[in-house]
């Protein structure tokens, strides 16, 4: 996917005549990558889906009703989200998933129905949510909780990725590089926000059995979700405020080229930002917040466990350097204290992840490897610490 990404930059990129604008490439160039992305995960399990198993006729309309259910939700909950905060910028994905959700819809029984002859399910949650649509079943919230809170994760980030990965990619391709250090940390946080959102997206919208990325477990915790929300729209808005800076300074306002320090900076920043995409592209279509898809145990994650969170924090708190550009010591404890409200933010994402994820014995065993044996463990027995 990564590859055909790249490529497809370029090629547009190089599109001389303006034969295609940013507009029409842009999203050309996502859904290029969504179908490479799965049929590259389509294709090593191709042996699982020999198999024919019965299906029950019922079975099959009771799941596709939930289907149903679930993919008008994913139109009707942003346009939602949308009346009730002007913040929500999901406008451009509501008019290009109205279009789409017609043939989504029509599709649905013979998707439902070829994955359940390969891969059974039997009275999953599905089938349950089914019955109680149709009133065969009284409503039982256990029953339902599952399947409730998986939807609401894709309800939640799929319209607020998709935006955003649309807009990366359009300013990706008319980025003008230039030979500058400082516009070439700019291009490369830019390419790296389109990997991050590209392999984000795929990972939403894409969950399936059949790709092996099916969410199995979700967050149900107030404080799991609180935490994780709170860095996207709506509330975004009152972390942006509680971390805005006295000041507009940045680190290129402080160090300049013929400083040795600013190659230092340069290449710290670089550095904290491609871990931070690389770490994305370990989770490839496992990724999604709130949720457990599969451990994830390869890239940075060999090393720590929440590599992705670590590196975005070490790039806001170096691009922002919140004690240059103050004009007084309350300036820079203000400075200082909104972006370690942020870094607190992320201290409890990680945190309520591992309260979930430590559910699992896989994922136990790894953190556990982690703490014995990871980098920070190694650097505190060098330290003397451990």
């Amino acid at each position: 996917m990564l590859l055909v990404f790249v490529t497809g930059l370029c090629t547009f990129r190089l599109d001389g005549a303006g034969m295609i604008d940013s507009f029409v490439a842009a999203r050309l160039l996502v859904f290029l990558c969504f179908f490479v992305g799965i049929l590259s995960a389509l294709l090593p399990r191709r042996s699982l889906f020999a198999g024919h198993s019965p299906l029950r006729s019922e079975e099959l309309r009771l799941k596709v009703l939930a289907v149903r259910v679930g993919l008008v939700s994913l139109l009707l909950f942003p346009m939602l989200m949308a009346c009730l905060f002007s913040s929500w910028p999901t406008g451009v994905f509501n008019f290009e998933y109205l279009l789409i959700l017609p043939f989504l819809l029509l599709l649905a029984p013979y998707y439902v129905g070829w994955v359940e002859k390969r891969m059974p399910q039997g009275e999953d949650g599905y089938f349950r949510f089914g019955l109680a649509l149709t009133r065969r079943r009284p409503w039982c919230w256990s029953e339902h909780r599952e399947l409730v809170f998986a939807w609401g994760v894709k309800l939640f980030f799929i319209p607020l990725m998709y935006v955003w990965l649309i807009a990366a990619v359009e300013e990706m391709l008319s980025f003008s590089w230039v030979l500058h250090p400082a516009k070439i940390v700019a291009g490369l946080f830019t390419f790296g926000l389109c990997v991050d959102l590209l392999i984000a997206t795929s990972g939403y919208f894409f969950a399936s059995r059949l790709l092996g990325n099916d969410i199995r477990s979700t967050d149900k915790t107030w404080l799991g979700w609180l935490s994780c929300i709170m860095c996207y729209p709506p509330l975004l808005s009152i972390l942006h405020m509680i971390k805005q800076q006295r000041d507009d300074m940045v680190w290129t306002d402080w160090l300049q080229p013929d400083s040795p320090l600013y190659w230092v900076w340069a290449i710290l920043i670089t550095l904290s930002w491609m871990i931070y995409w690389l770490a994305s592209i370990s989770f490839g279509l496992k990724f999604s917040n709130l949720s457990w898809r599969g451990l994830v145990d390869d890239g940075p994650y060999r090393y720590t466990k929440h590599p992705g969170y670590l590196s975005k924090n070490v790039y806001w708190w170096l691009h922002t350097v919140p004690f240059f550009g103050v004009l007084s010591s309350f300036d820079l404890v203000r400075n200082l204290a909104g972006l370690a409200f942020v870094s607190f933010v992320y201290y409890l994402r990680a945190k309520t992840e591992e309260r979930h994820l430590m559910i699992f014995p896989e994922y136990a065993a790894y953190a556990l490897r982690i703490e014995r044996h990871g980098v920070f463990a190694r650097l505190g027995r060098i330290a003397g610490l451990r």
